[in-house]
């Protein structure tokens, strides 16, 4: 049952109150459908085997990027038809609202949600609510407390259910400034927008921390140049961690879909080779299945190709989780070796050398093992933990089209350059026919 006045709020509660409480007739007109709605619907007529139901809808996508709808309410929606064989029809450009219920007849005014949230405050409606056996033509005027209606019972502008406030030039002149202060986008090129954002979207795709071949790390300078202050401000001494393109190869766990380690048929974990060559193969691979370069612009991807690009993201981020854990294993006796090749090639170097600080607690000249026990805690320090040297991340952020980008004739040509070079001549003569008919979208 919706509220006993004129102008009321329609919204997926109430749909779902008054679809609770239909015994014989239902009619559902609207341009989309979500699936608290079709949930209502599926339990009445478990209830209400003998519910006489017509639902008319707009199948037009548009109607559900707009958030007339969810697509998890169409798809609910197909799925009761087929169990219940119900009529179900379609009617393309519908915008507005119409529910029937046994004793109450609602029009209302369905909210585009990708706009506007919907209202739940009777001071906010979007509905007329038309009783059974009332002229409803006197309601309505009676609601708005409309000249013409003579009716002892029509009430004052002040006590009517809507437009009880006056618009004064006051409140106009401020509605005018906040559109100065913010102007509305061009109504044709919203529309031309919204078919790039439906199409594409922009991709920022990194891969950091990763390149253990090129890790470097600090020496102290009084090691290779002693106590010499011009030097060592002007020497900066870094040593390889890795030895030229040598990298560390490990073995990770091999995961499936649904990001689960794959086990043999005795319970022990597949497990593959992995490495940074592996690691910037795998990025690489995104790129080359899923990304298109639009020069001086940035990657897009096909919105279509979404849902499987992001399983590919979320797959590769799980493989770099292990091949992180794995390495920092691995790196722990890496780093253990650096050192102790480094030290033993620097004791000869500093034996007759001493840095002054390796003289701080006694003149005596230390012997060999002590010196070089002097030399790895120098550098075990200045080399810092193992755990901290290896911390690759992967980040993926996605940008929809500006309205800058839409204006730009270049971004235009640049984009339908792009698509044609990987293939979609067919996508480009798609997109850009929409692009070039959405401007005439004007009434005409």
């Amino acid at each position: 049952m919706m509220a006993p006045t004129t102008f009321t709020v329609v919204n997926d509660a109430t749909l779902t109150a008054a679809i609770a409480a239909t015994i014989q007739t239902l009619v559902y007109v609207a341009p989309g459908i979500t699936k608290p709605v079709v949930e209502a619907l599926a339990a009445r007529l478990k209830s209400q085997p003998n519910l006489l139901c017509t639902l008319i809808l707009d199948l037009d996508p548009e109607v559900y990027r707009l958030g007339y709808g969810t697509e998890e309410g169409l798809l609910a929606l197909q799925n009761l038809v087929i169990q219940q064989q119900l009529e179900f029809r379609q009617q393309a450009g519908l915008r507005i609202g119409l529910l029937i219920t046994d004793d109450q007849t609602v029009i209302y005014s369905p909210t585009p949600l990708l706009i506007e949230a919907g209202s739940i405050s009777l001071n906010k409606p979007n509905a007329v609510v038309i009783l059974p056996k009332s002229s409803s033509t006197v309601a309505l005027m009676r609601a708005c407390a409309a000249n013409g209606d003579d009716s002892e019972t029509t009430p004052l502008p002040q006590d009517a259910e809507i437009g009880r406030s006056s618009a004064t030039p006051e409140a106009v002149k401020t509605s005018l400034q906040a559109l100065k202060d913010v102007p509305p986008k061009k109504f044709d090129v919203a529309r031309v927008e919204r078919i790039f954002e439906s199409k594409i979207q922009f991709v920022e795709l990194e891969l950091t921390g990763y390149r253990l071949s090129s890790k470097k790390v600090s020496i102290p300078n009084d090691l290779l140049v002693g106590e010499d202050s011009g030097l060592k401000d002007r020497l900066k001494n870094n040593f390889m961690l890795l030895q030229g393109e040598q990298t560390l190869t490990v073995q990770i766990p091999e995961f499936d879909a649904n990001l689960e380690k794959i086990k043999y048929e005795n319970g022990q974990v597949k497990m593959v080779v992995w490495s940074e060559s592996e690691l910037e193969k795998q990025r690489k691979a995104l790129y080359d299945d899923f990304l298109i370069n639009i020069t001086s612009y940035g990657w897009v991807i096909m919105r279509n190709r979404r849902r499987e690009f992001d399983a590919r993201v979320k797959r590769l981020q799980k493989q770099i989780e292990a091949f992180k854990d794995a390495v920092e294993k691995t790196l722990e006796y890496t780093l253990i070796d650096a050192v102790c090749v480094l030290a033993d090639t620097l004791l000869p170097r500093i034996r007759d050398n001493l840095p002054a600080r390796y003289t701080k607690l006694t003149s005596a000249k230390p012997s060999d093992v002590d010196l070089l026990y002097m030399i790895k805690n120098d550098l075990e320090r200045t080399f810092g933990s193992h755990s901290g040297l290896f911390s690759p991340q992967l980040r993926c952020v996605f940008k929809d089209v500006t309205y800058e980008s839409i204006q730009d004739k270049n971004f235009k040509a640049l984009l339908s350059a792009a698509m044609r070079k990987a293939g979609g001549e067919g996508f480009v003569r798609q997109l850009f026919r929409e692009y070039d008919a959405a401007p005439e979208a004007n009434g005409r």
